[in-house]
């Protein structure tokens, strides 16, 4: 029937023959090099067999990568450990090694997994006079039990959603201790956010005499910046029938990033210090253009006024709508009382209305300011008059 060629081999038949398909072997190794380039020690973090008939057996499955990721962080901050230690395990005067006392362990938290590393514990040397016999070189290195950068991702994370999702989101997509639950993701988010206020210090103020210098951050930004502002209030988690007001905001610099701040009025002893450290990092000047945005209410409108009183100050058509809009409910009230005068003021609460959707707020603020002395008629007669006055002014 013919000869086939197959992998330099002859074979009779008229099929090729049937080849046993096993699965593929992979080691991953980790390979410690010197100052130089040079392999010095290499150490197995991992061996797989992955099978390649469906594509679901294509790649590193989850659980493998975090097993994976997990190995490596053990070998590499072993390492780091080690190496740490083994500087710090002479004497500095005389060179001689410090004898070791006992050989204990320590227990770091990292992203990629929880760690158990040697924390051997020496005597001073002899040569030298120290209050303490004995010390341990590590904790200098591991001023912490858990990393930065976990205590960073859990905050993230926890600042999105509730600290019970938090935890199940770490534990599905990185080899964090399985221990990890939500009371400690609490507990770490606390703490960075009262190092995040100690960081913030005392009142902050943007004054003339704390610009920066030419050819720094804030003397070459000339763009202006936007600030939105916006409040709302929140039911008090322990005391149902209270809330209490939060304020949130976003600066959006021209050729910057955004950035974002938040404070609960009636908890922060000094709000203005968060809105001015936003600014001041930004490198905002006194003398730079600043417009804030907001729904005009009372707090977030006398937030700023302390840091860019000559700043302008603009509020969105929809909450300007709702006040003229509470202004003629008022006014239904009056017209009831004294049908043609009600009617007069009535009319210029609609031409208010025009003016400020035309842009003519000069004017617009003049009409407002004869609508305000033209309802001193209804001092004594409209029982809501003090609701009144206030909408007005």
């Amino acid at each position: 029937l013919g000869r086939f060629s197959f992998w330099g081999e002859y074979i009779t038949g008229s099929t090729f023959p049937r080849v046993k398909e096993s699965p593929m072997k992979f080691r991953v190794q980790l390979v410690v090099c010197t100052a130089e380039g040079q392999a010095e020690t290499s150490y197995e973090v991992a061996e797989l067999e992955k099978d390649y008939q469906q594509i679901e057996q294509l790649g590193l499955t989850l659980a493998e990568a975090k097993h994976l990721l997990k190995q490596l962080q053990q070998h590499l901050v072993e390492q780091q450990a080690a190496a740490f230690v083994l500087r710090r395990s002479q004497c500095p005067a005389c060179g001689l090694p410090f004898q070791i006392k006992e050989r204990t362990t320590r227990t770091v938290h990292t992203l990629f997994g929880t760690l158990t590393l040697p924390s051997p514990r020496f005597f001073h040397c002899r040569c030298q006079t120290s209050q303490a016999t004995t010390f341990r070189p590590l904790p200098a290195l591991l001023t912490a039990s858990t990393t930065p950068e976990l205590l960073f991702i859990e905050t993230k994370w926890a600042s999105l959603l509730s600290y019970g999702l938090t935890t199940r989101v770490l534990k599905d997509f990185l080899p964090v201790d399985e221990t990890l639950n939500a009371t400690t993701v609490q507990n770490h988010t606390l703490a960075v956010a009262q190092r995040c206020e100690e960081e913030l210090g005392e009142e902050l103020v943007v004054s003339a005499d704390k610009c920066p210098k030419d050819g720094s951050l804030s003397s070459r930004l000339e763009e202006p910046i936007a600030v939105g502002l916006d409040g709302g209030y929140v039911r008090d988690w322990e005391q149902k029938q209270c809330h209490f007001e939060v304020i949130v905001g976003k600066s959006v610099p021209a050729n910057q990033p955004a950035k974002c701040f938040g404070f609960v009025q009636t908890y922060d002893a000094k709000p203005t210090r968060r809105l001015g450290a936003l600014l001041q990092s930004q490198g905002v000047q006194d003398t730079q253009p600043l417009t804030f945005l907001s729904d005009g209410g009372e707090t977030v409108r006398n937030l700023p006024g302390q840091l860019h009183p000559q700043a302008t100050h603009l509020i969105d058509w929809f909450h300007l709508t709702m006040r003229v809009t509470v202004l003629g409910q008022y006014l239904k009230g009056l017209i009831r009382l004294n049908r043609e005068v009600g009617e007069v003021i009535q009319k210029t609460l609609e031409s208010v209305k025009w003016l400020l959707w035309h842009g003519k707020v000069d004017k617009a603020l003049a009409r407002l300011r004869d609508l305000d002395q033209r309802i001193n008629h209804f001092a004594d007669s409209y029982l809501r008059f003090p609701q009144l006055k206030n909408a007005v002014q």
